[in-house]
């Protein structure tokens, strides 16, 4: 212990008195820099790793006491490297050494200032907000207090408007303590942003994509123009259900939704209301995975197998023994566990594992070969330097699981086994119960995942300030969602805050990215196997052809700008709304169909 007080003693010292002139510095020096890093990668990473994992596989008091130690620990580290990377700023170096650098310095999403009592303000109010988020919970006045789950729980499931209003409000209660303190947050991150270079959060976040700023956020609303009439479509579709369920009488009547009412506690997915909107012209053509898994009587790792097999006939190599023999695969009896699924790296080399309490259904079974997908692509860039080991930008994972998700069509249950040709030809003859089923995640997510930065860079700029807080939050609700609160808010209210990604400071634009990528993926590689027919029944299952396209782009990390990477299956640089379009094309057909007549818009 008194070793490791004596490092970060020695740490600090480096970090406050490291020379911020870099005129003496060579490019001889980076290079000699960041060869440190990465034996530094080759000894640290492997254990940290492992002790992330103890901590969320045997959950103690004293295995979150070494993660909170090792988090410290790696924290300080990241800045003082952040800072000597800093130091290069000035001069030209190759390509490939400076992305080293970029990327060093922008793994940071609220960096400490340089002034250590501005750090350590820092450090203090970020601890305070996550607790505040995971500890938050509301007490009524009847004395029922309720925490996040059993809002959701309500939320969820609930077709009662008075107990939807009740959780809805309840839960953003959390939100009115946060406010101040974010700001204050947002104020000295913005100091440590530009203690390493940039002009502020805003310009740190959004570094990672090789673009100007101004060029991305273009480039990223230009998309959802693409896909916004889509998006209008279900809206109406949804709302007009809506009304004919809860009468006219609970609407807004300008066309959006209540928030309240979208079976979700932040109106991101609107999957638990899929019986409300639409209902199956012939249950018989629906297809039940979850009964087809139980009827089967597979197991947990027998689940995985199936995944994992479809891997192997893309021609990727089967995972290691390790894989098998350290993942966790079902929920332990004797401790607990966080069993949000998640895939791990722990070595760069051959210990790869998943983290999941696996439920016998059919949400598990995608999820399974999602996880993996994150698995093939560890695989896949491992052999590079420790520094260029990630997504090519921060979307590009997410993408390459939810991708694999795509191809788990009627004809791919047909050709692994589980359902007849008959089967698969009916469910193929009815496609809408599919994808409406999709469209109430996969594209009721697109303008949230888009408005939520957009909102939090007004904040980073200091265009939305302290009394536009809530008010500039349901502006973008309403502009890009159509939807908007179901009761007027008060002026303490901070509703942004009860989303974990803003107290938590998770940036959200990558899961924006990999919606609309993942679409792209799948209609060039669809496109490459020479598959005829709707987009929405193509799978690159047992593809070669596919799987030599996909290595080559996982292969290349974060090595190279996240353009050269996508050009390598998409054939283009820029991203597109046509491919979800072209998906979508059967279900936006018959939404029109159904909207005819009908006011749409708001």
């Amino acid at each position: 212990m008194k070793r490791f007080y004596t490092f970060l003693a020695s740490l600090l010292l480096i970090v406050s008195c490291s020379d911020t002139n870099s005129s003496t510095y060579t490019e001889a020096d980076a290079l000699e820099f960041l060869e440190r890093i990465e034996k530094e990668d080759e000894t640290l990473g492997p254990i940290a790793s492992s002790a992330y994992w103890i901590g969320s596989n045997f959950i103690t008091y004293d295995s979150q006491k070494i993660v909170s130690d090792f988090g410290m620990r790696l924290q300080l580290l990241s800045l003082e490297r952040a800072r000597e990377a800093a130091l290069f700023n000035n001069f030209e170096l190759s390509d490939s050494t400076r992305r080293k650098l970029d990327l060093i310095k922008g793994s940071f999403v609220m960096p400490s200032p340089y002034d250590s009592e501005l750090a350590k303000e820092l450090s203090n109010i970020s601890t305070e907000l996550e607790a505040m988020y995971g500890t938050g919970s509301h007490c009524f006045e009847d004395g029922e207090c309720y925490d996040l789950e059993a809002f959701e729980n309500v939320i969820d499931n609930s077709r009662d408007t008075d107990d939807l209003l009740r959780a809805w409000t309840g839960w953003r209660e959390i939100g009115k303590p946060m406010k101040k303190k974010y700001l204050r947050m947002v104020e000295i991150g913005n100091q440590g942003a530009e203690d390493l270079g940039y002009s502020g959060l805003l310009d740190l976040w959004f570094s990672k994509y090789d673009m100007p700023v101004e060029e991305f956020q273009n480039e990223t609303e230009r998309v959802w123009q693409e896909l916004k009439p889509l998006y209008d479509s279900l809206q109406c579709h949804v709302k007009n259900k809506l009304t004919e369920y809860y009468g006219p009488e609970i609407m807004p009547g300008d066309g959006t939704i209540p928030a309240n009412i979208l079976g979700n506690m932040w109106g991101q997915s609107w999957i638990n209301i899929y019986d409300l909107v639409y209902e199956p012209a012939g249950e018989q053509s629906a297809i039940d995975l979850t009964a087809i898994i139980n009827e089967r009587n597979l197991d947990e790792i027998e689940m995985v197998e199936i995944a994992e097999n479809f891997f192997l006939s893309l021609g990727f190599d089967e995972l290691s023994d390790t894989f098998w023999d350290r993942s966790l695969f079902v929920k332990p009896q004797d401790r607990d566990v966080v069993c949000h699924a998640s895939a791990w790296n722990l070595d760069s080399n051959e210990d790869l594992r998943i983290k999941m309490c696996i439920e016998k259904n059919a949400e598990d079974f995608t999820t399974i070969h999602h996880e993996l997908g994150h698995i093939f692509y560890y695989q896949a860039y491992n052999h590079l330097p420790s520094i260029f080991e990630g997504g090519a930008n921060d979307g590009f994972h997410e993408a390459v699981g939810d991708l694999l998700a795509l191809s788990i069509t009627p004809n791919y249950l047909e050709r692994i086994g589980f359902i007849s040709k008959e089967e698969a030809d009916l469910a193929n003859s009815d496609p809408i119960a599919l994808l409406m089923q999709q469209a109430l995640d996969g594209v009721v997510g697109v303008p949230w995942t888009l408005m939520l930065d957009r909102w939090r860079g007004g904040v980073f700029e200091g265009t939305t300030g302290e009394q536009e807080l809530n008010s500039s939050w349901w502006d973008l609700r309403r502009e890009y969602q159509g939807i908007t609160s179901p009761a007027q808010r008060p002026s303490d209210a901070f509703d942004p805050g009860a989303k974990y990604h803003i107290p938590g400071n998770t940036p959200y634009t990558r899961y924006y990215l990999a919606r609309i990528m993942q679409y792209q993926f799948h209609e060039a590689l669809c496109k490459k196997i020479g598959f005829q027919g709707p987009l929405h029944e193509c799978s690159i299952y047992n593809s070669k052809i596919a799987g030599e396209s996909l290595r080559d782009m996982l292969s290349l990390g974060q090595s190279v700008p996240w353009q050269d990477a996508f050009e390598k299956i998409t054939g283009t640089r820029s991203l597109s709304g046509t491919s979800m379009l072209n998906y979508y094309m059967p279900l936006k057909e018959w939404l029109d169909v159904q909207n005819d007549g009908l006011e749409c818009g708001w």
